[in-house]
């Protein structure tokens, strides 16, 4: 059999979805596979686009619904801006009694895309596929030849790796495994899928809880200077980091901005509430990113056919189509409104970053606040990405600390 290569997923690049997750499961049909997922049976029904785009909407685009289809042999389970294939604990479900189960989440927001290969209820390789030399599970070094003929490098001869355009490659590693090829023709018409309900209950944690964030893997210096530090100095941190930012954003002086980073300072950090003037900020930049417009009367995400002034009443939603001129996936409903060209994008993203981080800094848990709010400082290709900047930080927490 032809071994699938990153070549096979040359359509990824430019797939609309810019959150998603695919999961391949082995020894379960499509009814089971959703039970295992959390889908109660009173809920297992054809699932159509209108419904996955209204249920994204309901969920301020955070989707619990998951859709089903057969190929070779496999279950594939497809997540619209969700990401439950990727939880141990939903693995576990998938692959006891000798299953198997194999998921790629991308995730361009967060910047932080996912690969797990879980059996008979253990993961056995998980890594980010921008970062393959960081690996965990049973057997993390089982797929090695497989990543290295992909491109991703388990063991790379520099200090730090960073594969920015990885998510082909993860999943033409899924398909070695699943022998299987996802594609978008799968996801084609009405499939068989539920919301999510009665998912499996998180396994206490164990260890640090901050083992593999990100910002420890991009930079772990800055990691272990906020360690070491006080959480009176951690947040001390995350409020100074997140006022930079605001001023490289331009929007220092932004009332809500300024007055959420006062709170912070102050030590008033409860979590910030949907309808809290910071959260209404932060939907209103992602409406320029994403071109999704808001409701000026309530403030919320606007839903139905009124939203779109180019689309009739009565017409239906298509997610999952075809150019049949190219052959390439199209997205008809991401032109519902105006949707940002990439300069457009670039010129909000600042603000956009600067108000999570914001967020992150009012975040109770001091050290998770200085990790969030640093991400930006050290991730490569952010606006807020700053070296010398990083190494002042680094440089200030250490005397600081001592």
């Amino acid at each position: 059999m032809r071994k699938i290569t990153p070549a096979d997923y040359a359509w990824e690049p430019g797939w609309p979805m810019e959150i998603y997750t695919v999961t391949f499961v082995r020894g379960l049909d499509e009814r089971e596979t959703l039970r295992r997922f959390g889908v109660v049976d009173g809920n297992i029904h054809p699932v159509d686009d209108e419904e996955v785009m209204e249920r994204v909407l309901e969920t301020d685009g955070c989707c619990d619904m998951v859709m089903v289809t057969r190929a070779g042999g496999w279950t594939i389970a497809y997540e619209y801006d969700g990401w439950e294939g990727t939880r141990p604990e939903t693995l576990r479900e998938l692959t006891r009694d000798g299953g198997e189960a194999v998921s790629v989440m991308r995730h361009n927001y967060a910047a932080s895309h996912d690969f797990q290969h879980a059996a008979d209820g253990r993961i056995r390789t998980a890594f980010r596929p921008q970062t393959p030399q960081e690996r965990w599970g049973s057997h993390p070094d089982a797929l090695n030849e497989d990543m290295r003929e992909l491109g991703l490098e388990p063991e790379p001869d520099e200090e730090f790796q960073y594969l920015p355009d990885s998510v082909p490659a993860a999943l033409a590693l899924a398909s070695r495994i699943s022998g299987v090829l996802f594609t978008p023709e799968l996801l084609g018409g009405s499939l068989l899928g539920g919301v999510i309900t009665d998912r499996a209950p998180d396994d206490p944690r164990k260890g640090d809880p901050f083992a593999r964030h990100a910002l420890r893997i991009v930079n772990r210096k800055l990691a272990e200077a906020i360690d070491d530090a006080s959480p009176d100095l951690q947040r001390r941190a995350a409020v100074a980091e997140a006022r930079r930012q605001c001023g490289v954003a331009g929007v220092a002086d932004h009332p809500v901005l300024a007055a959420a980073l006062a709170s912070a300072e102050r030590g008033e950090t409860t979590p910030v509430g949907h309808g809290s003037p910071l959260a209404e900020l932060i939907r209103g930049y992602e409406s320029e990113l994403t071109g999704h417009p808001i409701d000026e009367a309530t403030g919320e995400w606007m839903a139905g056919p009124s939203a779109d002034p180019h689309r009739s009443p009565d017409s239906g939603r298509n997610i999952f189509s075809f150019d049949t001129a190219t052959g390439m996936p199209a997205c008809p409903s991401c032109g519902w409104h105006h949707r940002p060209g990439e300069e457009e994008r670039e010129a909000v993203r600042p603000r956009w970053q600067a108000a999570i981080s914001t967020r992150h800094a009012l975040s109770p848990d001091a050290r998770k606040a200085a990790y969030d709010a640093h991400f930006n400082l050290v991730y490569g290709d952010r606006v807020m990405a700053d070296p010398d900047h990083a190494a002042a930080v680094i440089a200030t927490l250490r005397a600081a600390s001592t």
